[in-house]
């Protein structure tokens, strides 16, 4: 069985009780960068380079399936016309300018979405992990979600101001970048992906109460899914334990948590509605700075804890140690011969 095969049925529920290990959000890692000799910025744009570099997870990490799509999560956005910051080796691309912060003037959906930014760049570079890899492993797109997308035309803060003074104008720019976050699922389903993620850091219950989420996330994220090719994963930053059922009520074959949110309670919540868990070792502290012993020890505790897919919790630092990485492999191969 590849290990393509392996990963696919364990995200549907039909794949043995081994856990998989890798990483389901970004991983532009400098020690990945110097064992393939593709960089960023470099790496942000040029289809070969990315895809060396995703690759590079899989050779020299370990991990059991792969990243398409680059190394943040502003392509959404940034077709829709938000100006990035600059990318450096460490430094992903961010917001810089929201187009909409003051007027909702021009809003529309273009219908030339996936010809701008770096859409045309990412179907070459499908095409190039596809060649390589072929159906050995699985691939997943990434990119941010529609409300987050949403927030980043406007302003964050504005943006949640919004959602209690001006309902109707959150609804107008959600309408957009539902539509394009849908157009780029499909897009990643038709050039190659077998699942999607979608990253949603501005919906997290540091931002958004439970109420809110149910109100604005959980009938997009519906409408979102209904209109995907393929299986989404959800993931959302911070202590999501108070939105891990909705989460799952959204319909997505899969959720990635952070350290702070608690595994076992969400394997509690998540398994009785067929939904994969995936995290949740920290990555701002235990991958980036600690020790290799730490790594495996808080690995060991996510696979104790149940985890379906052993991963880091969120985005990997880019100057976290490879060997603090390999820890996590290392624990998953330990756990699993007892």
């Amino acid at each position: 069985m590849t290990l393509k095969e392996k990963f696919m049925n364990r995200l549907s529920g039909s794949g043995s009780d081994e856990t998989l290990y890798g990483c389901t959000t970004t991983y532009g890692v400098v020690d990945l960068m110097e064992k393939c000799g593709y960089q960023r910025p470099l790496a942000d744009t040029d289809p070969v380079a990315m895809t060396e570099l995703a690759l590079a997870g899989y050779r020299y990490a370990g991990f059991e399936w792969i990243k398409a799509m680059g190394w943040d999560i502003t392509a959404i956005s940034e077709a829709l016309g938000c100006t990035l910051g600059p990318t450096e080796i460490d430094r992903q691309y961010s917001i810089k300018e929201h187009p909409f912060a003051e007027s909702l003037e021009g809003l529309d959906y273009p219908s030339d979405f996936l010809q701008r930014g770096r859409f045309p760049v990412y179907k070459q570079h499908f095409q190039m992990l596809k060649d390589k890899i072929g159906d050995e492993v699985a691939i997943f797109g990434e990119t941010e979600g529609p409300f987050t997308a949403a927030a980043n035309l406007v302003g964050a803060e504005e943006f949640m101001k919004w959602t209690i003074k001006r309902p109707a104008d959150v609804q107008k720019v959600l309408e957009v970048t539902t539509q394009a976050a849908i157009d780029a699922i499909n897009f990643a389903f038709d050039n190659g992906a077998d699942y999607y993620v979608l990253a949603e850091p501005t919906s997290g219950p540091a931002v958004m109460s439970g109420r809110s989420w149910a109100k604005f996330m959980l009938p997009l994220m519906k409408e979102v899914v209904s209109k995907s090719k393929g299986p989404l994963v959800l993931h959302i930053c911070g202590n999501t334990d108070s939105i891990i059922g909705l989460m799952c009520d959204s319909g997505v074959a899969g959720i990635s948590i952070e350290e702070k949110a608690d595994m076992k309670k969400a394997k509690e919540i998540a398994g009785p509605k067929g939904v994969k868990v995936f995290g949740n070792v920290a990555t701002a502290t235990t991958l980036f700075m600690g020790k290799p012993e730490e790594c495996y020890q808080e690995a060991i505790a996510a696979l104790e804890n149940g985890t379906d897919f052993l991963t880091p919790g969120c985005g990997i630092a880019p100057r976290s140690p490879l060997e603090n990485l390999l820890q996590m492999k290392k624990a998953r191969d330990n756990f699993h011969r007892k």
